[in-house]
């Protein structure tokens, strides 16, 4: 039998002469279940080079992408006759509640586990109830559900100094979690008269270029803001991409404090909280990316950004911009960079977003190549040397830097 059956629901089923109702099916008792698709764990594993494979236009490139950014769900199946069932997920050693449902079915999902981590189910009925456990599987990154949004996942889990891992549950890295304020851009029939009455190329940096395009007989694109000629600035606050429902589970899912928010001052036109509601900080600083963040205005925002994560009472913590690729990027790179994590594993954690095709391609290699480089320009043996003394520039002192590591890094 796959489970252990709790004696006190045995003995008042003997005691009514009532039939045991459950057995569990699956997982088997102590399995290792995966939470990534095997193209993910494949691209996740692969040195980072060889992610070129799944570049755009590459013969895997669409495969990754239909699988998303979302975790593979864990099915716990049961067999038994009852008409409900309360289904409750532990983690273990801290008995932490993952999951607590009642259903009327012989199936239910779970996802965004940490990983490498025991857990332990409760199938319980009327007259019966069993327990069993499982172990999720010890594979990087640590993908997480925040339905509406995107490329979501957990810093955690990676090793860092003394091969000792971050944290899990405590900084979450994502795409918005609420759209951009909208803009409204000229059509194209509005851009070719501009150029056929020679105003295209006084229209500022964005006309100028468009007009070099049409020079060179180049087309233009058929979506009006990739042509990027603003008509209007941003006039409404930007949709919402979580429904109440979603924020509640959010909310006690992974019980977030702090939302850094890196997008600029248009694109969060209208703005005055977090999207996750008023029990959750909302910290708004514009952000500037890749080897922006080693300019002296660079320096001056990275002060702002790395004070919450200084600060013991923000956790947990998700930051993002619009897509969790670029300005987030740079700070899960800089952030993972002083815990200690190597150089390879910086780019791994960068380019899972290739699971949405945010970096797939050379450019964004060349941007996040230059900020690798810039922060090796610091002083320091290694990379988590250097990533101090960039810190130290910050303005942080060394005591900052050390209980930092010691908030974010797992014990031995």
């Amino acid at each position: 039998m796959n489970g252990k059956r709790i004696c006190g629901f045995c003995v008042a089923a003997s005691a009514l002469a009532l039939p045991a109702q459950i057995e569990l099916v699956a997982p088997a008792s102590n399995a290792v279940v995966r939470q990534l698709h095997t193209i993910q764990r494949r691209y996740s594993q692969a040195p980072w080079a060889e992610c070129e494979k799944y570049f755009d236009g590459a013969a895997n490139a669409k495969e990754l992408r239909s699988r998303g950014s979302t975790p593979v769900p864990i099915k716990l199946q049961w067999k038994g006759d009852a008409k409900e069932y309360q289904v409750t997920v532990r983690r273990l050693p801290d008995g932490k509640v993952a999951l607590a449902q009642v259903v009327a079915t012989n199936c239910v999902e779970v996802d965004s586990l940490d990983i490498g981590t025991e857990w332990e189910w409760t199938v319980a009925a009327s007259n019966d109830c069993l327990v069993s456990r499982f172990k999720t599987e010890d594979c990087i990154p640590r993908l997480v559900r925040m339905t509406g949004t995107s490329n979501c996942r957990d810093i955690g889990g990676r090793r860092g100094l003394d091969g000792r891992r971050i944290r899990q549950g405590l900084v979450y890295r994502t795409a918005g979690l609420n759209s951009n304020a909208p803009m409204e851009y000229y059509t194209n029939e509005e851009i070719l008269e501009f150029e056929k009455k020679g105003e295209l190329v006084k229209m500022g940096h964005p006309g100028r270029e468009l007009h070099r395009r049409l020079a060179r007989g180049e087309k233009l694109s058929s979506h009006p803001s990739r042509n990027g000629l603003v008509k209007r600035t941003c006039f409404a606050p930007g949709k919402r991409r979580l429904s109440d429902r979603e924020v509640a589970r959010i909310l006690s899912f992974y019980g977030i404090r702090t939302d850094i928010d890196l997008r600029t001052d248009n694109e969060c036109y209208g703005m005055t909280g977090s999207p996750l509601g008023p029990s959750v900080k909302w910290v708004h600083i514009s952000y500037s990316g890749y080897t922006g963040a080693f300019s002296e205005a660079g320096l001056a925002i990275n002060k702002k950004v790395f004070a919450v994560f200084m600060d013991d009472n923000s956790y947990p913590i998700v930051f993002h911009c619009i897509g969790g690729a670029d300005r987030t990027g740079t700070v899960a790179m800089l952030l993972e960079a002083l815990l200690g994590v190597p150089e390879d594993e910086l780019w791994r954690d960068y380019l899972t977003t290739g699971f949405v095709g945010g970096v797939s391609d050379a450019k964004h290699q060349q941007w996040f190549g230059s900020a690798v480089k810039k922060l090796k320009e610091y002083p320091g043996a290694t990379l988590a040397d250097k990533a101090e003394a960039y810190f130290l520039k910050l303005g942080f002192t060394k005591d900052d830097v050390s209980r930092l590591r010691e908030r974010l890094l797992e014990h031995l």
